[in-house]
């Protein structure tokens, strides 16, 4: 039998996946600025680490999408992003990341990327609003949770 998780601790799971996946937007972000066009991609080192970086965080946003519709959290921003049909191939793209392929360029990675800059700046915005979204959350959350924390460290200081 298993123990019921209080919604806060979900939400508070979720949060750490999208702080993950937002790391992974960071490294690609610095080594992504690091590429160019030539030489090709197979000697390009950092072109191989860009798109690690790149598939760990489009593989950690759909994990982030998922555990929001799981736990049914609206944000009138956020939910308008995931009605896009991008969401799919986010989600066959996060397949592709985690389940080992044969083919190095498998149609699981390749549709999501021959989308181009639109499924770029929608995987870009999707970002943006969950960071927007958990962070106001998270520090709503630690600062109701402080304020607790204060009123009983002051209630049992007056005790002594």
């Amino acid at each position: 039998m298993s123990v019921a998780v209080p919604q806060i601790f979900k939400v508070f799971s979720l949060h750490r996946y999208f702080l993950w996946c937002a790391e992974m937007r960071e490294h690609y972000r610095q080594v992504g600025k690091q590429v160019s066009a030539t030489p090709s991609f197979f000697e390009n080192e950092n072109a191989g680490r860009a798109f690690m970086y790149l598939s760990y965080w489009y593989a950690g946003l759909y994990v982030v999408c998922e555990g929001w519709q799981e736990l049914k959290l609206s944000d009138p921003e956020i939910d308008a992003l995931l009605q896009s049909p991008h969401l799919e191939f986010l989600k066959r793209f996060r397949h592709g990341v985690y389940h080992y392929q044969t083919d190095y360029f498998d149609k699981r990675f390749m549709d999501a990327l021959v989308r181009g800059e639109d499924f770029d700046r929608w995987a870009e915005s999707l970002t943006l609003a969950f960071a927007r979204h958990l962070d106001a959350w998270a520090k709503s959350q630690t600062a109701a949770l402080s304020a607790v924390q204060t009123a009983d460290y002051s209630a049992e200081t007056e005790l002594i």
